[in-house]
C-alpha cells in the first residue's frame, strides 16, 4: 500500500507544490483504508484547473464552506467547464448544501440522489445544467440570501411558505415564478425575447382557475411541467417541455387515473386518462415521436400552454385549420358547414376525432354500410339521396386513381427492368400522384364538381401512362423482333462462314 501510494505521488501532476495551503492537505487526506481520498483523476482535473479557479476553490476550504477532501472529489467528479466550476466555488450555498458530511439527506445536493438516498429534487448534476444557474441565477434567486453569506439568513426563512403549507397549498408558485418572469424590466437583462404574461394567461387558464381560484392543489403549476432545479431551454432534449417530451410531461397527470380521479366533463362523465395511449398511436403521434417531426402538434399545439384550456366545439376547427389551411377554407364554403353548425359538431374533430386520429384512408368514405359517410348519412341525411350519391362518385372516383397508380407502378418496375426509358412514365405517375392528393383534399368542399376538376388532371395522367405503357411495350416488342433477325442474320453469316472454312480446308486436303 506504501509502495502504491508513493508511486500516486510520483505520478502527480506538477506544480502541486503551489496550490493554496487547504488543497494541499485535501491532497494529502486518506480513506479508512490508507489509500488518497483524490484519485489520480481527481489530481488531474485539479491540475488542470487555471490558477485563479484554485485559489477560489482554496478559499473555500479556507471559510470551511468547502468541508474536505471527499466534498472536493464530488465538486471534480461533475467535469465541469472552468466558468462554471468559478460559479460553483463562489456559491456558499451550493458548496454548503453539497457537502455529504454537512447535511441531512433530505437538504443534500447530491451526484446521484437515488444511491445515496437524498433528495431526489436536489440532483446535483442537473442544478449546474439548469437554464436559471447558467444565466448565473442560482439559489438565492429563488431563495433569498446572497451567495457569498455564510450562513442562513432570515430572509430565506421568510420568502417561502412554512414547508407543511407550500407542499399543501401550491397555489404560491405562480405567482413567485411570476416575480421574475412576469417583470419585462428584470426579463430584459436575461433574455429579452421570452414573453412575460405566463401569469396572466395562466390565471385564466383550467388549471389556474383550478388552482387560484378553487385551492385545488392537484391542479398543474409552473413546476409541474418545467421542473425545479435542472429546468432546461425547450430545445435541450432533455428539457421537460422539449416539443417531443411534452406528450409525457401532459400524461403525468393525464395518463394517471389516480391523479385524475374525481374530474369531470361538461357533461358529467369522469375525465378519460387514455388521452396519452391514443395520441402515441395517432398520426400525429407517429409524426412526432417516431419520425421525429417537430411540426407536428403535441398537446401544447392544440391546448396551449400557460393559457391551456379544452378547446371549444367551435374553435376546434380554427386550431386544426394552422396546418391544414387548405381543408379548412374548403369546409367554410361547404354545404356541410351550416350543417355542423346547427348540430354543434366540432368540424374535424366530428370526422377525425381527437387524440387517437388515424391516418385518413379512402375506406372512410362511400355509401356503403360502415363507411363514415354512409353511417352519418342514415342518420342525419335520410331524405336527402344526392349525399350518399356524391360520397359514391368520390369512391369510385378515388378508387380508379388509386388502383391505376398501383397498376402503373408495377408497369414501371418491369419497364425498367428491360431497359427502357421509364422517365416519361414517372412524370406521369407523378401528375397522378399529385392529383390523388388534390382530390383527397377536395372532399372537404363535399361538391362533385369541385371534386371533378381536382381528379380530372389524374385521369389524364392515368390515359397517358396507359399510352406510354403501350408505346413502351411496342418498342419492347420491336426491339425484341430486331434483336431476333439479328442473331438470325449473324446465324447465317455463322454458317457461312463454317461452310466456307470446310471447303477451304478439304481444296488444301486435295
Amino acid at each position: 500500500m506504501i509502495a502504491l501510494i508513493a508511486l500516486l505521488l510520483a505520478a502527480a501532476p506538477a506544480g502541486e507544490s503551489t496550490y493554496p495551503a487547504p488543497l494541499k492537505e485535501f491532497l494529502a487526506a486518506k480513506n479508512k483504508d490508507g489509500s488518497p481520498v483524490l484519485s489520480a483523476a481527481d489530481r488531474a482535473a485539479l491540475a488542470a484547473l487555471p490558477e485563479h479557479t484554485r485559489k477560489l476553490i482554496g478559499d473555500a476550504a479556507e471559510s470551511m464552506i468547502l468541508g474536505n477532501a471527499a466534498h472536493l472529489k464530488v465538486l471534480l467528479s461533475l467535469e465541469l467547464p472552468v466558468s462554471t466550476m468559478e460559479l460553483v466555488a463562489q456559491d456558499n450555498c451550493i458548496l454548503c448544501h453539497s457537502d455529504p458530511g454537512n447535511q441531512k439527506a433530505k437538504n443534500l445536493f447530491s451526484v446521484d440522489p437515488q444511491a445515496q438516498k437524498s433528495n431526489p429534487l436536489l440532483n446535483l448534476k442537473e442544478f449546474v445544467s439548469d437554464v436559471h444557474f447558467r444565466r448565473g441565477l442560482s439559489c438565492s434567486g429563488c431563495h433569498g440570501g446572497k451567495p457569498s453569506d455564510e450562513t442562513m439568513t432570515k430572509e430565506i426563512y421568510a420568502r417561502w411558505p412554512a414547508d407543511d403549507v407550500r407542499h399543501k397549498d401550491r397555489s404560491w408558485i405562480p405567482g413567485f415564478c411570476a416575480r421574475c418572469h412576469g417583470d419585462p424590466n428584470f426579463m430584459r437583462g436575461f433574455n429579452p425575447t421570452l414573453p412575460t404574461d405566463q401569469l396572466a394567461k395562466y390565471k385564466d387558464s383550467l388549471h389556474g382557475i383550478r388552482l387560484l381560484e378553487q385551492k385545488d392543489s392537484r391542479a398543474a403549476q409552473c413546476v409541474s411541467c418545467h421542473g425545479v432545479h435542472g429546468i432546461r431551454n425547450a430545445k435541450s432534449p432533455k428539457s421537460m417541455i422539449n416539443a417531443r417530451r411534452i406528450p409525457d410531461t401532459c400524461g403525468a397527470c393525464h395518463a394517471d387515473p389516480k391523479h385524475m380521479e374525481g374530474y369531470k366533463l361538461p357533461n358529467g362523465a369522469p375525465f378519460p386518462t387514455t388521452q396519452l395511449a391514443d395520441y402515441k398511436v395517432s398520426v400525429h403521434g407517429k409524426a412526432l415521436l417516431e419520425k421525429g417531426d417537430l411540426g407536428a402538434p403535441s398537446c401544447i399545439g392544440c391546448h396551449g400552454s400557460h393559457a391551456a384550456m379544452p378547446p371549444a366545439v367551435a374553435s376546434v376547427a380554427q386550431v386544426c385549420r394552422r396546418c391544414h389551411a387548405q381543408n379548412g377554407m374548403l369546409f367554410d364554403g361547404s354545404r356541410h358547414k351550416k350543417a355542423f353548425e346547427e348540430h354543434k359538431w366540432p368540424e374535424c374533430g366530428q370526422c377525425h376525432g381527437k387524440h387517437g386520429i388515424a391516418k385518413p384512408s379512402d375506406a372512410l368514405i362511400g355509401d356503403a354500410r360502415g363507411t363514415l359517410c354512409q353511417d352519418c348519412h342514415s342518420v342525419y341525411a335520410k331524405g336527402n339521396p344526392q349525399c350518399n350519391a356524391t360520397a359514391a362518385v368520390f369512391r369510385a372516383s378515388l378508387d380508379k386513381l388509386a388502383s391505376g397508380r398501383s397498376e402503373i407502378t408495377g408497369q414501371v418496375e418491369k419497364l425498367a427492368e428491360r431497359g427502357l426509358d421509364v422517365e416519361p412514365l414517372s412524370r406521369s405517375l407523378g401528375d397522378l400522384d399529385e392529383a390523388l392528393v388534390q382530390a383527397r383534399s377536395k372532399i372537404h368542399s363535399f361538391d362533385e364538381s369541385t371534386f371533378q376538376s381536382a381528379a380530372q388532371p389524374g385521369n389524364e395522367a392515368l390515359a397517358k401512362a396507359r399510352e406510354q405503357i403501350a408505346e413502351s411495350r411496342h418498342e419492347a416488342r420491336f426491339r425484341t423482333r430486331g434483336l431476333l433477325a439479328a442473331i438470325g442474320f449473324m446465324s447465317l453469316i455463322a454458317v457461312g462462314i463454317a461452310l466456307k472454312l470446310r471447303e477451304m480446308g478439304k481444296r488444301r486436303d486435295g
